[in-house]
């Protein structure tokens, strides 16, 4: 029996949808039992379950969207598709264009790129903290803060690699231009960034990138960040 698993920790999108489906489902069984024990009429019944029984079905499509694998392959899973690619077709899984029924979104998702096929968009994307909300359709889409969506794409990308044959996963080959010297002390690490200084390096790159900061200028502030003086 194949299961298939969400690889990475869901965002709250997602946690209140699955809230949304066990409510919506326990209503919909009150009404049931109602209607069954003469508390309500059947016109009343079928009223409601009209209603509700179309809002459980979207709410439980939404709550399993994202990425599914499993040891056959990867599956993308959309508000209105479900996309299945084995792991032998799967050739990359990158960034890509955030688009919507061919519109782009303004932002970055997750496309799994394959042979004999189309490269293939999920519906996770990457938020933006400058403007975190934005009116726009997004029931189809997971949009998710950037430290929660790079998270994402290293766990897919390390599922890619671990289910490829042995013999096609890259070794660690060594350091050419180091090869034959004696060996050196290891350099001293620095200390790995805090969630406030990736948010602010995160912050910093999009106003370079947007011309707002010369390269002096992005750099200096780099380097303040980082605690490089």
């Amino acid at each position: 029996m194949t299961v298939w698993r969400r690889p990475y920790s869901l965002d709250l999108t997602t946690v209140g949808a699955i809230f949304v489906v066990v409510g919506t489902a326990g209503y919909l069984g009150f009404f049931v039992f109602a209607a069954g024990s003469g508390m309500i009429s059947e016109p009343e019944a079928v009223f409601f379950g009209v209603w509700f029984v179309p809002g459980l079905v979207v709410a439980l499509r939404r709550a399993m969207l994202g990425v599914w694998v499993s040891h056959i392959g990867i599956r993308s899973r959309s508000l209105f598709h479900t996309t299945t690619v084995p792991w032998a077709s799967v050739v990359e899984i990158h960034n890509g264009t955030g688009s919507m029924v061919g519109l782009d979104m303004g932002r970055v998702a997750i496309v799994i790129e394959r042979t004999g096929g189309g490269p293939v968009q999920t519906p996770i994307q990457r938020g933006d903290f400058i403007q975190p909300f934005n009116f726009r359709p997004e029931l189809g889409r997971l949009v998710t803060w950037p430290e929660h969506y790079d998270e994402i794409l290293a766990t897919l990308r390390e599922c890619h690699r671990n289910a490829r044959p042995r013999e096609q996963r890259a070794p660690a080959s060594p350091d050419p231009v180091r090869a034959g010297r004696p060996d050196q002390p290891e350099p001293v690490r620095r200390p790995a960034p805090s969630a406030a200084q990736r948010r602010d390096i995160h912050a910093l790159t999009r106003q370079y990138e947007r011309g707002v900061l010369t390269d002096a200028e992005y750099a200096a502030a780099l380097a303040r960040l980082r605690g490089d003086g």
